[in-house]
């Protein structure tokens, strides 16, 4: 084994965005033994680095891939290479087809998110503050797992709009955000309307994580593999979410956590354990023995 390309949501971290302590010491003793980490998220680099430096990443030559693929980033040499970004008539094409399926539409660039949010989803965000008990200034952005969530540890700049004008030229990503019966719908309609145009996954039931086309987590491991002359027998890779099916194609061995949905376990080479069991750990522990 050379690579492990790990997921972060549901895969590396648990449900409070911690990596637990098993996970965490077996990630640093593959380091050792010479095995490059890459984490591959949707999230971008802003958002990487605490978790990079919890697991030394930086001392090792680790790398992440972000956003589902749209940008690399070398930890040791702290250089940024862009995949493609959006540009400003794909996200146009985008934002007025998913406003009209009256569904929360979140444009990331790399520190900020520019969001819209429906009248009905509005209603449901203010319900859920109430009932957490949640101040006036906490975020209306929309999470994988409630109707709001923080998220201003990596995007400080928060900006909720009323029109496509208010949207910068270049993105990142566009998310589709709102209940799993929902999103279930609204992700039937995007496949209808776009077909391939754009790289659409379902990262989990409230989540729907859309891309430029060619852009995803797998290309661009195999990307990174083909440059560097890896093999995909040595490289391990581990996901829980559509996005991280690419990788597994490309990879020799591939693990979906026991959170993950039916299809991408049935994507993948092995099922290991949940993401709140040390699932990561459970796999490499029996490598680490060999």
């Amino acid at each position: 084994m050379r690579w492990i390309a790990l997921d972060m949501d549901g895969t590396l971290l648990d449900e409070n965005d911690r990596i637990l302590p098993r996970t965490k010491e077996c990630l640093i003793e593959c380091q050792k033994r010479g095995v490059r980490i890459i984490l591959a998220s949707g999230r971008s680099h802003t958002r990487l680095m605490p978790y990079a430096k919890e697991l030394e990443l930086e001392k090792y030559g680790g790398r992440f891939i972000e956003v589902n693929g749209m940008a690399v980033y070398d930890l040791e040499k702290r250089e940024r290479r862009i995949i493609r970004r959006f540009q400003r008539e794909e996200i146009r094409e985008l934002f007025e087809f998913c406003r009209k399926c009256q569904v929360e539409i979140q444009c990331f660039q790399d520190a900020s998110v520019y969001y819209w949010i429906p009248e009905w989803q509005a209603r449901e965000k203010e319900a859920e503050r109430k009932e957490r008990g949640l101040p006036e200034d906490y975020p209306n952005l929309g999470g994988a797992w409630t109707w709001i969530t923080d998220t201003r540890n990596g995007y400080p700049l928060q900006v909720q709009i009323e029109d496509f004008e208010e949207i910068p030229g270049e993105l990142n990503k566009v998310n589709c955000c709102a209940d799993a019966k929902t999103n279930a719908e609204v992700y039937r309609l995007l496949r209808e309307k776009f077909g391939t145009k754009f790289e659409m996954m379902r990262t989990c039931p409230r989540l729907i994580e859309i891309s430029p086309e060619g852009v995803t987590k797998g290309k661009t491991l195999g990307k990174l593999m083909k440059e560097e002359g890896v093999r995909p027998e040595d490289v391990w890779t581990f996901g829980d979410g559509e996005n991280d099916v690419d990788m597994f194609r490309v990879s020799g061995r591939s693990f979906a956590m026991a959170n993950a949905e039916d299809y991408v376990k049935e994507q993948a080479s092995d099922v290991t354990l949940s993401n709140r069991e040390d699932g990561i750990a459970a796999a490499l522990e029996n490598y680490l023995k060999g």
